[in-house]
């Protein structure tokens, strides 16, 4: 990973391409160790820095670089991350298609020999850890309590569930009360199935059973089908599913709650770079003036000369930049007309500020059928972009570009994607391209197009 790193970093990449690079490339180098024992946490934790510090530093991880936390960037995207998967997280669902393979007694030589050498005729859920294990194998088995809620299994004939062992009811693995004493007492041994506790239509269990263990009266009754074989699932979320590794990294995961803005952030026809700084704008990470003036409250007598260098007048802020800025609000007058936005009103002393009207009103046509919703995004992230590079360049560069010539950049930005589409050849894209100044040899027949929508 670090020679990866070292030849990336000389070359000029923007946030969204540094993004790319560690989702495709950086979080895939880890799989398959992942796949064969659990990774040692100082190890996660080393990797995590140089992904951490290539996406924001395109190099070792300085202080202060990062603008939003590694748990918050981990997210996926639809829950207000970047969809970068965390790697003791991938290493446990990986580790969890091993267990699987096991449980299921998958076809394959090394299911055999862990079957025939490890467990030696045991269950998989009650093997104890030895002590002179291998590594692989002593992890495996502590993913064990991990992954087990998530295990069901689905009673067809009952001839190789385990009636202690296995979850095959909601009142979960016997075992967890039935002691093997019990067990024992009761006429039955630790390999028993459930189609060995089955008889005439009514479970086998003993009268003091009942008594002691009353949880055992609220198990349903259950019809075994000579000509059904039982099967195991993964059950998330009340859904049985079959095993893949993504459905474990859902169960396995750090959830968090979903945010609307995701459509209007991520979507298939946005521009990478683009898309992270709307990302980090509405998660509020820009380094704007009022949150340096938060941190330094201790010294603000000596700074109390900012102020926003697009006009002059206030200090700026997320609501101030986008749009409500004297500079800013002129750019977006000159461009919003192209994306039919002309109802979205800036008013520069509004109480609500201009960027949540354009987001709401966004929001409200989510769609990606219409060609027109696709332009709105696109010219909403571009403005967005290039006003906050226009902002820096001004502080850091001392260069400036009126609004005019900087609203002539963004609609040739956005003009160049939509000559990169292909498109449906309807009466709403022919007009919109029109306005483009976009020739029709763009549009393609509906068996041709290049996706199902508009775009």
């Amino acid at each position: 990973m670090s020679d990866r790193i070292s030849s990336w970093k000389n070359r000029y990449l923007s946030f969204g391409g540094q993004l790319q690079l560690v989702i495709s490339v950086l979080s895939a180098m880890h799989v398959y160790w992942s796949l064969v024992f659990i990774l040692p946490t100082r190890i996660i934790k080393e990797l995590e820095a140089k992904m951490r510090g290539f996406l924001w530093c395109q190099g070792p991880m300085a202080r202060g670089k990062a603008k939003v936390s590694w748990d918050a960037v981990c997210m996926p995207k639809y829950e207000g991350g970047l969809g970068i998967r965390r790697i003791s997280e991938m290493n446990i669902a990986l580790m969890a298609s091993n267990a699987w393979s096991i449980v299921i007694h998958r076809e394959s030589l090394w299911v055999a020999w862990i079957h025939t050498y490890r467990l030696k005729d045991r269950n998989f859920w009650d093997c104890q850890i030895p002590n002179n294990c291998s590594w692989s194998w002593r992890k495996i088995l502590q993913v064990r309590s991990l992954i087990q809620p998530y295990i069901w299994a689905k009673v067809g004939n009952g001839e190789k569930i385990s009636a202690w062992y296995d979850k095959w009811k909601e009142v979960g693995p016997l075992k967890s009360f039935l002691s093997p004493r019990a067990i024992s007492n009761a006429g039955f041994n630790l390999k028993t199935k459930v189609k060995d506790i089955w008889d005439d239509g009514r479970w086998c269990w003993p009268e003091e059973w009942l008594r002691l263990y009353p949880i055992l009266n609220g198990i349903s009754q259950q019809v075994l089908v000579e000509e059904i074989q039982d099967k195991f699932y993964w059950k998330s979320e009340n859904k049985m599913l079959d095993f893949p590794s993504s459905v474990a990294w859902q169960s396995v995961r750090t959830n968090g709650n979903e945010v609307a803005w995701v459509d209007i952030v991520w979507f298939s026809k946005c521009i990478p770079k683009h898309a992270f700084l709307m990302w980090l704008i509405m998660r509020k990470k820009l380094l704007t003036q009022d949150k340096i003036l938060r941190w330094e409250h201790t010294r603000g007598s000596s700074m109390n000369m900012m102020c926003c260098v697009l006009c002059y007048g206030n200090v700026d802020s997320h609501d101030h930049l986008f749009f409500s800025c004297k500079y800013s609000s002129q750019v977006w007058n000159l461009i919003r007309d192209q994306a039919n936005m002309e109802d979205v009103n800036p008013v520069w002393e509004d109480v609500n500020p201009v960027w949540e009207e354009i987001i709401s009103w966004l929001l409200d046509r989510r769609s990606l059928k219409k060609l027109n919703n696709v332009v709105a995004r696109l010219i909403t992230a571009a403005a967005a972009y290039y006003i906050w590079r226009e902002r820096n360049a001004r502080l850091f560069r001392n260069t400036t570009r009126p609004p005019d010539v900087l609203a002539k950049h963004i609609l040739a930005t956005v003009r160049y994607k939509l000559m990169g589409m292909k498109f449906k050849n309807t009466c709403q894209v022919v007009e919109t391209l029109r306005k483009w100044s976009i020739h029709g040899n763009l549009i393609v027949d509906g068996d041709n197009q290049a996706s199902n929508m508009d775009t």
